[in-house]
């Protein structure tokens, strides 16, 4: 038996945009998070390598690293994520660039110093 008060044969209206819900597999996103943060170490230490190799000393060193950091990253979302970054990382484009910067700074002026170091004193 059907219930009268139900309302089953009435046409369903579409749900709102309020009412949809993302469907996320935390460790998709953990692994995406991973496999970014990887990526930027290694950047880190090959724009070093990179500056050190050049000669570059103050802050010509520190617009190289800020040039290929963006580059990187740039490359990875358009490349790799075809510009859906909410998609792969529930970042926003500020937080993706800007993200483990510090980690990312501090390899780079370890690699910076130990090639310059080993090309141009050594």
């Amino acid at each position: 038996m059907i219930d009268p008060m139900a309302n089953l044969d009435a046409p369903t209206a579409p749900a709102a945009a309020a009412d949809e819900k993302d469907v996320v597999d935390v460790n998709t996103l953990r692994y995406n998070a991973q496999n970014i943060d990887r990526i930027r170490s290694v950047m880190g230490m090959a724009s070093g390598c990179v500056a050190g190799i050049c000669g570059m000393t103050g802050w010509k060193g520190l617009v190289c690293f800020v040039i290929l950091h963006v580059l990187v990253l740039t490359l990875i979302w358009g490349l790799k994520m075809n510009f859906q970054l909410y998609s792969y990382t529930r970042q926003s484009a500020w937080s993706y660039f800007t993200a483990n910067m510090q980690q990312s700074g501090l390899s780079f002026t370890l690699f910076w110093t130990l090639f310059y170091g080993l090309v141009y004193l050594y």
